[in-house]
């Protein structure tokens, strides 16, 4: 009896070890480096590193750092950098979007003021085919403006709930409403309910599965649909911002951006 209640014990502890080990997420450091912004955006595929400093978009590649300012449109509300060759930025308090080529030069300005029907952008993101997410914030519906066409094209009924937080890739756009349940609309239109997520100071939804979250200077990565989060293992004591992208896990924290490569189980 005294060895069956030993082995017990014994695997009961390593069931604990293991468990431990699993709600959190160790870190390699790969490299960092100094920049004086305000708000630190990301990086795209080729690891051009995106920022805002005094309202102004800048672009830093491995040769030179790229501008684009437009002071006239008021604040930058979001910068859409998936793809390098066609960035879109969003000024909400003039309800437009202007377009930029990989120079960072404007080759289209979309003014939803002024489109055949009214749109009061609450979120938008590039998409596939010419194409734009738009959200309009007074019906709190997802549709695809072609900026070829100049029209759009309304894809979800009116949703229950605003939008708080959101993301996108060419072909899905989701979302946290304000009861933090997460959604996602594909482009032919096609809602699905994923999950939600727990309460957070800022958080980006990588995918339909992952998210990542900040909560009292903490980082997490989140299992939509599982509910779990795994603390993440790193040095800083601070984080003005982050970004997470194919394992790659950038911190932005005193005018440093510091690159992680997150050690998944």
């Amino acid at each position: 009896m005294h060895l069956k209640h030993h082995l017990l014990f014994w695997l009961c502890g390593l069931l604990s070890i293991n468990a431990i080990s699993q709600t959190t997420i160790n870190v390699e450091k790969l490299d960092s480096i100094s920049w004086d912004i305000d708000r630190y955006l990301g990086f795209d595929q080729q690891l051009n590193q995106y920022a805002i400093k005094d309202n102004v978009v800048l672009k830093r590649t491995k040769n030179e750092v790229l501008v684009y300012k437009n002071l006239s449109l008021g604040k930058i509300e979001r910068v859409d950098f998936q793809n390098p060759l066609q960035l879109v930025v969003f000024y909400k308090e003039f309800n437009t979007l202007v377009l930029l080529d990989n120079q960072l030069n404007e080759t289209k300005r979309i003014d939803f003021n002024l489109s055949p029907t009214f749109i009061q952008l609450e979120a938008m993101g590039l998409s596939a085919q010419n194409q734009l997410w738009v959200y309009d914030g007074n019906s709190n519906r997802l549709g695809l403006y072609t900026t070829t066409k100049d029209h759009t094209k309304w894809i979800t009924v009116p949703q229950s709930n605003p939008l708080v937080n959101y993301n996108s890739d060419y072909t899905y756009f989701y979302w946290v409403d304000n009861q933090k349940r997460v959604s996602a609309s594909s482009i032919y239109g096609k809602l699905t309910t994923l999950g939600s997520v727990p309460k957070h100071d800022n958080i980006q939804l990588v995918d339909a599965t992952t998210a990542l979250y900040c909560m009292k200077q903490q980082l997490y990565l989140y299992e939509i649909a599982k509910g779990i989060s795994r603390k993440i293992e790193i040095t800083e004591n601070f984080v003005d911002n982050f970004f997470f992208k194919d394992g790659i896990l950038a911190i932005f924290t005193q005018n440093k951006i510091t690159n992680y490569k997150l050690i998944l189980p």
